[in-house]
């Protein structure tokens, strides 16, 4: 705009002087303003030029502006598309996760439930079957009392009777010349039937001294009911139970290795009962649920073994009564507390071999 203020004025300048001017001040000044004019070009194009460039060079600038713009705009957007889509995978992967693990807690709580029932049936059964088994247990003990006082009397009544039959054998010959010898079996005789009376008395009672020898035998062969000779069948009956009862564990283990499993069993009760409290308590235990074991009675060996892990927890003989109570529950087909039984051992004692045979046995279920 200023140039062309100074075009104008110039051209104003020069209408007056060519009024007033020379030729050559004209000339001068046509020279001047066409200087001038070229000046005026030169600096419209390099102006022009140069704001040209400046303006091309910044709507380049602006481009690549733009450009980036759009491109971070873009990355900005992608980005923020996959930030939601990695938010709504997390969120998809929590939720199953969790749905996941309330159906493991809801199955875990269902199978405790489960597990806690079936050991509160266990130990009814348990319960139940203890108590029967005291019951039977008991029984047997009055048995046992009751046939040692009726083999005590019945011995007694033998003493009794041979003493009696040796009283007689004794008194026989005087009865022979006395008239009316009194005797057990022998009948009063009179002078005129001596003879006779006395042979049928000899016949029931009394005898020669030989006599009294096969009625000693035969004393021996009847134990309940004829006198006994000085060594009564009853009296050799009872040697043994004394000796049993003596050292009945001792027996009891003899009869075991013999797999005389009913009689080791009396053997082992016998010494229970003698010393419940004592060192072979735990082993009498132990052994009578092997041999209720080796007869098949899974169930009341069950039982035993039970009183060993309960009584003797802290004893040799507990691992071996836990595995082999396992076992018995899996001959009776209980594999689920079988299972319970063995993971009890090895929890309680790993180190054991025990522990290694439960290992393996479990894995087998």
């Amino acid at each position: 705009m200023k140039s062309l203020k100074h075009i104008a004025m110039a051209g104003c300048s020069l209408l007056l002087l060519t009024q007033c001017a020379t030729q050559d001040e004209v000339q001068s000044l046509q020279r001047q303003l066409r200087s001038m004019n070229q000046r005026l070009e030169d600096v419209r194009t390099n102006a022009v030029d140069q704001m040209q460039r400046r303006q091309a060079s910044s709507v380049s600038k602006l481009d690549q502006v733009e450009d980036e713009t759009s491109r971070i705009r873009s990355s900005i957007e992608e980005n923020t598309s996959q930030n939601m889509q990695f938010r709504d995978q997390i969120n998809q992967e929590l939720a199953r996760l969790q749905s996941s693990l309330d159906n493991t807690k809801s199955g875990q709580d269902a199978r405790i439930a489960e597990l806690t029932q079936k050991v509160a049936v266990l130990e009814e059964k348990l319960a139940l079957v203890s108590e029967n088994f005291s019951k039977a247990q008991q029984e047997r003990i009055t048995e046992a009392e009751k046939r040692a006082q009726a083999a005590a009397q019945r011995a007694e009544a033998a003493r009794q009777k041979a003493a009696q039959a040796s009283t007689a054998a004794s008194q026989s010959p005087a009865s022979s010349s006395s008239p009316a010898a009194p005797a057990t079996g022998v009948v009063k005789v009179s002078p005129d039937s001596k003879k006779t009376k006395v042979a049928s008395a000899a016949t029931t009672s009394a005898t020669p001294e030989p006599p009294p020898a096969k009625q000693a035998a035969a004393a021996s062969s009847k134990t309940t009911t004829a006198p006994a000779p000085e060594k009564p069948a009853p009296e050799k009956a009872a040697a043994p139970a004394a000796t049993s009862s003596s050292d009945p564990f001792s027996s009891g283990m003899g009869q075991f290795k013999d797999k005389k499993y009913k009689e080791a069993y009396k053997s082992f009760e016998q010494s229970l009962a003698a010393n419940p409290n004592g060192s072979q308590a735990a082993k009498s235990l132990y052994y009578m649920g092997e041999s209720l074991y080796n007869q098949g009675e899974y169930d009341l060996a069950i039982l035993d073994y039970q009183k060993v892990i309960s009584n003797h927890g802290k004893d040799a003989l507990a691992p071996s009564a836990l595995l082999k109570q396992g076992m018995s529950f899996e001959k009776l087909t209980d594999h689920e507390t079988a299972k319970i039984i063995y993971k009890k051992l090895i929890s309680d004692y790993g180190s054991s071999s025990e522990a290694a045979q439960a290992k393996e046995r479990l894995g087998k279920l």
